[in-house]
């Protein structure tokens, strides 16, 4: 099972392919406040893709989980849900016996994310396609803004992970201090930690390239940096917010290769 944060697609092929193994990795969803299991992709079944080819479900709702869809939390901070139809991004909120009653002495954040019928606010993003299974594409918090447009950083970084040479990748966005608009950063890191200055130039251009021409966007910045430089959590998260802290401190400077 692997539901730390959307699989991709990329990571499956190389590890199946690796070790001569197939639908062995199961795409799943989850979340603590949930008791974890919100949906599983069932043993032994090829993967689903949706229409456009680019988002891997994680199957349909457990037993006795409810899902929606609904527009984000407005500003007024009202947690009424609004519900999008099929095929339509939004955050996913779920109804369950496993979901939780409110956080520990934090009436507060529980009021954040919960509504009074019993509805978990998850702060993912997703949709469900007209036969019920469900789609991942994101973080409310880590979406990022690029001329108005939003953008989800897991898009990026699929991209860029097909590009040879790249052993793995994170997109954020980052702060601009001359126009207060988020620029695109892509942190890539290189399979082989020595390459030269001219080989890294190459896969560097190939990126800017190969996300322009799939997203309509051109990264601000590239970094072709050491492996295990990008930042994650113990469950191998990415730790978004404290990768653009990294990038705006300098603190990677000495990770970048070329």
């Amino acid at each position: 099972l692997s539901g730390a944060e959307p699989v991709r697609t990329s990571t499956i092929d190389a590890f199946e392919s690796h070790f001569g193994l197939k639908r062995v990795i199961l795409p799943c969803y989850g979340l603590a406040e949930a008791t974890l299991a919100v949906a599983i992709w069932p043993r032994g079944v090829p993967l689903r893709y949706d229409a456009s080819g680019r988002w891997l479900s994680v199957g349909q709702p457990c037993r006795g989980v409810s899902l929606r869809i609904s527009e984000p939390m407005k500003d007024d901070g009202s947690v009424a849900l609004v519900d999008l139809p099929a095929d339509t991004e939004g955050e996913i909120c779920v109804q369950s016996p496993g979901v939780m009653q409110g956080y520990y002495n934090n009436p507060e954040a529980t009021a954040k994310v919960l509504t009074p019928d019993g509805w978990l606010r998850t702060g993912d993003l997703g949709f469900v396609d007209a036969e019920g299974y469900l789609y991942i594409t994101g973080r409310l918090k880590d979406v990022i803004i690029l001329g108005g447009e939003n953008v989800v950083p897991t898009d990026v970084e699929e991209i860029v992970d097909h590009v040879p040479g790249i052993r793995y990748s994170a997109a954020v966005g980052v702060d601009s201090e001359r126009t207060g608009t988020q620029r695109l950063y892509v942190v890539a890191e290189l399979r082989d930690a020595a390459a030269d200055t001219a080989a890294g130039q190459t896969i560097a251009r190939e990126i800017v390239q190969r996300v322009h021409r799939g997203r309509g966007h051109r990264p601000a910045r590239v970094l072709l940096v050491q492996p295990s430089t990008i930042p994650k959590t113990s469950s191998g998260k990415i730790q978004r917010s404290r990768l653009v802290e990294m990038i705006q401190a300098g603190e990677i400077a000495d990770r970048v290769i070329g």
